[in-house]
């Protein structure tokens, strides 16, 4: 339906009000955005927040308190005038909003949606929208459609290279793109191109990953789109750093026939044709092999790249958020209980009481590193991915002087939900249920936000995996697998005394990905 002129003036109107209620609306819930270690929105500045020890995909221990707590200082005149101020400023911001939404739109570009495509406003430096809202997120599951035509494909391995292409993806935008051709589409390429400011892309942190298209076809030909929430940080030429919070939109592709890299192989980028390294590659000519090479057709490539928000609000680490999800029905798979029973047929030895002591020990030692800010009490037990995301976020709170406590956390029951087996990796899921104190205490003692006395509940979804052919030990826990010398394992998580590779999976469950359960797809 066409407005008239009138009709257009008034809809202009009403948008500029509902920027004006959004902005004082936000200011009266006290600002309430935090960053929340570890779930749903985690990386961002806002979202839902779960109790001490909440995580994402790949993701990051979580934030609590109220902002409100007996170590606040402040007065209550202090905060009238406070309110005032920053009042008036979202006012003035709404109806700048507002207005330069009718200058957009004016100009051709429409704002319908907050997941859109990327338009650089230089002014503020945040993206805006063009395009209307993503499908519904998918099951990850379905990606075992892909064994069908190519049975060595496994999930695990996948969401390795997935994770590790999505940041070779950033640091390019300051090294350089062209030598990613292989892997990421001229336009993708021309998307993310820079002035030449950037100097360095660093300090990238997956936080959470959806997908909402995974398309296979008969002949193994693939479409997998996937929204990614990170954190990274821009440093300049000449000077300055900014960190951002992004949610962005790739789609990865790759041709009939192709087949799935070994796990060995998830962390490198080379020629997919003679595997020459790419320093050697000019344009779409591999230097070595003097192939041209088109994406797609050796490997996955992203072939779309779509930016959805891009904030500078950096994370606060003292502020609480309401706990969502709770409450939501657990997602089963219906395979799950068939899947496992085919873990149980390779490994007797295995049941689920076994797992449960398991999972509670990862629990205890996960809890005493982030209490603790100790990473190497948690890194004998999670994925590379997952525990460079705890190290952000621990290495956040020690700049900061502070700590979240979770005294008294525990497990109040575990659901068994989903399982995979493929030809390198088991993985099961299970939702876990919890509870526990969750406050923030500066290093001087001055208690920031949280309760000291009430427990809070929550659940979030956890993934564990393990190597599909597990080497069986009598080691302890608190001893290597490989060579029975004390567990003393490097940030890499390899054994300081043989160099075993612990973390891998080889020996035991670790955990390698924890999701909100408001979030959670299956």
């Amino acid at each position: 339906m066409r407005l008239t002129g009138g009709r257009r003036g008034l809809a202009r109107i009403v948008t500029v009000l509902a920027a004006i209620f959004l902005a004082i609306s936000l200011l009266q819930s006290g600002l309430a955005y935090a960053a929340r270690p570890g779930g749903g929105s985690s990386h961002s500045s806002g979202g839902s927040h779960s109790s001490g020890g909440s995580h994402s995909s790949g993701g990051s221990y979580h934030s609590s308190g109220s902002s409100s707590s007996s170590g606040s200082g402040s007065d209550g005149g202090d905060e009238w005038v406070a309110y005032t101020i920053f009042g008036f400023a979202g006012i003035v911001h709404g109806v700048v909003y507002g207005v330069r939404v009718f200058q957009r739109r004016k100009n051709g570009r429409t704002w319908t949606s907050s997941l859109l495509p990327y338009f650089h406003d230089e002014e503020d430096e945040t993206w805006t929208a063009g395009r209307s809202a993503p499908p519904p997120a998918v099951p990850r599951s379905h990606l075992e459609q892909l064994r069908r035509t190519d049975p060595a494909f496994s999930i695990v391995v996948f969401e390795d290279f997935l994770y590790f292409l999505y940041a070779e993806m950033h640091r390019a935008r300051a090294a350089g793109l062209d030598m990613l051709s292989p892997y990421l589409t001229d336009g993708v390429r021309a998307a993310l191109r820079n002035d030449g400011r950037i100097a360095e892309v660093t300090g990238i942190i997956i936080g959470a990953m959806t997908y909402n298209i995974i398309s296979v076809g008969a002949d193994g030909g693939a479409t997998v789109r996937v929204i990614i929430e990170s954190n990274y940080v821009e440093r300049y030429r000449p000077q300055g750093e900014q960190r951002f919070f992004v949610k962005e939109e790739i789609t990865l592709r790759r041709a009939a026939g192709v087949r799935s890299r070994t796990p060995d192989k998830a962390h490198t980028l080379n020629c997919p044709h003679c595997g020459g390294p790419l320093s050697a590659i000019r344009g779409n000519m591999c230097g070595f092999c003097h192939t041209q090479i088109n994406s797609m057709t050796k490997d996955w490539a992203i072939t779309d790249f779509r930016g959805f928000e891009r904030k500078t609000l950096g994370p606060l680490l003292t502020s609480d958020v309401e706990e969502t999800g709770t409450d939501l029905p657990t997602i089963f798979d219906p395979n799950a209980r068939s899947v496992f029973a085919q873990i149980q047929a390779k490994d007797p030895t295995f049941t689920w009481e076994l797992l449960e002591q398991r999972i509670g020990l990862i629990f205890q030692e996960f809890h005493a590193g982030w209490v603790g800010r100790d990473p190497a009490k948690m890194r004998p037990f999670l994925s590379d991915n997952l525990f460079q995301s705890q190290l952000y976020w621990i290495d956040l709170y020690r700049a900061a002087r502070c700590t979240n406590r979770t005294d008294g956390a525990h497990i109040t029951r575990l659901e068994f939900v989903s399982a995979t087996t493929d030809a390198y990796y088991d993985s099961i899921t299970v939702r876990l249920y919890g509870t526990g104190l969750d406050y923030t205490v500066s290093d001087d003692g001055k208690v920031l936000s949280g309760s000291t006395r009430r427990p809070r509940a929550y659940s979030e979804y956890w993934t564990l995996i393990r190597g599909a052919q597990k080497k069986h030990t009598d080691k302890s826990h608190t001893q290597c697998p490989h060579c029975g010398a004390p567990l003393n394992i490097n940030m890499t998580g390899n054994c300081q005394y043989c160099g075993a590779k612990v973390t891998s999976g080889e020996y035991d469950w670790v955990l390698s990905r924890i999701e909100q359960d408001e979030a959670y797809t299956g």
